[in-house]
């Protein structure tokens, strides 16, 4: 697999330290923010819209996908580590701030993936070939589907009239507000680009 060289890894912490940037100059005005009869449509797009241009870009751009497939995957799989703030949602149910609903599926999922990424990283650093296995496909696959899990239930809790309790409007402002507009969605790309390599090294293996 070629390796980034050093100006296009510098143009890509540049693109996500600018993105991080925009995201919390967005949030501190209250962008984010929906009133309780409103439809959180901001936090949505701002979790969607990242994600679909990056699966737009990877497919259309031949260079563009060359780049990002690049990236080291131990480095991609250890970004999952920052997924231990799944406890602090479950700190939020204990002190009332966010709904049992939300907080239990969406913090242990997340628990999960925190806890398990030392151990897939040091797999694939020992061997490169068990990227290709079904427990490295499965990994990444509930990975995602944690995020959707938790994405949707946090949008729905937020929807009006879907509850009269404890509400997710604490995603709603910093700085918990981070989390599905930004580490979540870097994170999603991760994800996708580990089965982008995944499906790039096994295309090759068939044509060798």
């Amino acid at each position: 697999m070629r390796i980034l060289d050093k100006n296009v890894q510098l143009a890509l912490y540049f693109g996500v330290a600018l993105w991080f940037g925009v995201v919390a100059w967005l949030a501190a005005n209250g962008v984010f923010i929906s009133a309780p009869n409103e439809r959180p449509l901001a936090l949505a797009i701002a979790f969607a819209s990242p994600v679909v241009l990056f699966l737009v870009s990877v497919r259309q751009f031949p260079g563009w996908r060359a780049r990002i497939v690049s990236i080291p995957p131990v480095f991609l799989i250890c970004l999952n580590g920052w997924r231990f703030i799944g406890l602090g949602f479950l700190m939020g149910y204990a002190e009332g701030l966010l709904p049992g609903g939300f907080a239990w599926p969406a913090g242990l999922g997340d628990i999960a993936m925190g806890a398990t990424a030392p151990w897939i990283a040091a797999r694939v650093a020992a061997n490169d070939e068990f990227r290709f296995q079904k427990v490295f496909l499965v990994w990444n696959l509930f990975g995602i589907a944690d995020f959707v899990d938790a994405v949707l239930l946090g949008t729905l809790y937020l929807w009006p009239g879907f509850t009269s309790g404890v509400n997710t409007a604490l995603m709603q402002r910093l700085p918990f507000v981070l989390i599905p507009c930004f580490f979540v969605p870097l994170i999603a790309m991760a994800h996708i680009t580990l089965l982008e390599q995944r499906r790039s090294g096994a295309v090759m293996a068939r044509e060798e």
